[in-house]
């Protein structure tokens, strides 16, 4: 650790891996409990929660406190603690004898909060996440030299507004998505969907095919695409696929430009799409995140249905998240607020367009379906190609 570093952190904010504290006090034991129970992380004491840093000594007092509240939870957490100028560092590796609870119950981290759980939900989501967690391994045939592309990182922390402070290898170990072992850099597949050059050979299943399709059965391809960049590059793309097959019509706003109204807002297919893309099972192979585009409908795909802990009854009331490296990244540039609100965006957005309320579908895939309008009122806008998508 060093100041820029340090700064660096603080300047990211509280994500998946990194807590800020001010004091210890009781919650502790939450968050210790919260990151054993997941992938692990890092608590940052003497920084409040904006991000100020206030400054705590490092006492032998202080060790013995934060060691007590590990050792009294339920089994005993390993914590490690290092300090650097006024703020100490608690840092909690990934628990081996999951599920850990403490006086106050059990804990998980999700996105950048610990939340209390039951028991029977806790050990169903650990039997899900658990050692087969996708994006938290490492990728056997990952190569730096080979498969690294520095501009997507770069273009990354443009997105999430992060200045650039520190050299690529600390970063992607402060972003989650890879780890130093043995003085090797070792990538997560989280990393390589987010940073490698190309996913075709190393993540294939993480491609999004568009396909257009003449009438309203899988019988007639007119348009396909398979996008195999990163993540984010492949929902830019995908959305311009998506955005010269819709239907619009034109609103005259007195200004020298004409508004476009797409028959289904875009923000809503967005949405839908980002949540394809958070929440597929990337463990499911030889399966494609899909979007087809039908004359009636559009319908978005994902391998691996509903996550475990999420009944039917409760999808669109209560999150439980697949990827919560994945949903971090993609929350830090925008494209995903990590609070389980998105169904219910796409809900009031198509019902302020006054489009039909979407259908969902749940087995092995987990399916939306939006229905387009068939009213003559839009039309297909002229196709555009060779365009910079930035």
């Amino acid at each position: 650790m060093n100041a820029k570093e340090l700064k660096y952190i603080i300047q990211e904010g509280e994500s998946y891996l990194v807590e800020f504290k001010e004091r210890v006090n009781k919650p502790l034991s939450r968050e210790l409990t919260a990151f054993a129970n997941a992938s692990g992380g890092r608590i940052f004491l003497g920084v409040d929660n904006q991000g100020n840093a206030k400054g705590i000594t490092n006492s032998n007092t202080l060790r013995s406190q934060i060691q007590d509240i590990a050792f009294n939870c339920q089994p005993s957490i390993t914590v490690y603690i290092s300090s650097f100028q006024n703020v100490v560092i608690i840092s909690v590796p990934e628990g081996k004898d999951k599920p850990y609870q403490c006086s106050d119950g059990f804990f998980i981290r999700m996105g950048a909060n610990s939340q209390k759980t039951g028991r029977d939900q806790l050990v169903e989501f650990l039997q899900a996440e658990g050692v087969l967690r996708f994006e938290e391994q490492y990728h056997p045939r990952f190569n730096f030299q080979k498969h690294y592309n520095a501009e997507r990182l770069n273009a990354f922390l443009r997105l999430a507004h992060i200045s650039k402070e520190l050299d690529d290898e600390p970063i992607l170990e402060n972003l989650g998505v890879a780890d130093r072992l043995d003085k090797k850099l070792k990538m997560k597949n989280a990393g390589v969907l987010f940073f490698a050059k190309s996913i075709e050979l190393l993540c294939e299943q993480a491609t999004i095919t568009c396909g257009t399709f003449e009438g309203s059965d899988r019988f007639q391809v007119v348009n396909r695409k398979d996008y195999q960049e990163d993540l984010i590059t492949n929902i830019t793309l995908s959305m311009h696929f998506i955005r010269q097959e819709l239907r619009v019509r034109y609103e005259m706003t007195g200004s020298p430009r004409r508004k476009e109204i797409y028959e289904i807002p875009l923000d809503a297919i967005r949405e839908a799409l980002v949540n394809a893309v958070s929440h597929r099972d990337y463990l499911k192979t030889g399966s494609h995140t899909t979007v087809e585009i039908f004359d009636d409908r559009i319908e978005i795909s994902n391998p691996g249905g509903l996550p475990k802990g999420l009944t039917e009854k409760e999808f669109g009331k209560k999150a439980v998240r697949r990827n919560q490296i994945i949903a971090s990244l993609l929350q830090r540039v925008d494209l995903v607020e990590n609070m389980g609100t998105g169904i219910h965006k796409i809900w009031r957005l198509l019902k302020d367009a006054g489009c039909p309320d979407p259908k969902f579908e749940f087995d092995s895939f987990f399916t939306i379906v939006f229905k387009r309008d068939t009213s003559g009122v839009f039309h297909v806008l002229e196709k555009k190609f060779g365009e910079n998508y930035g």
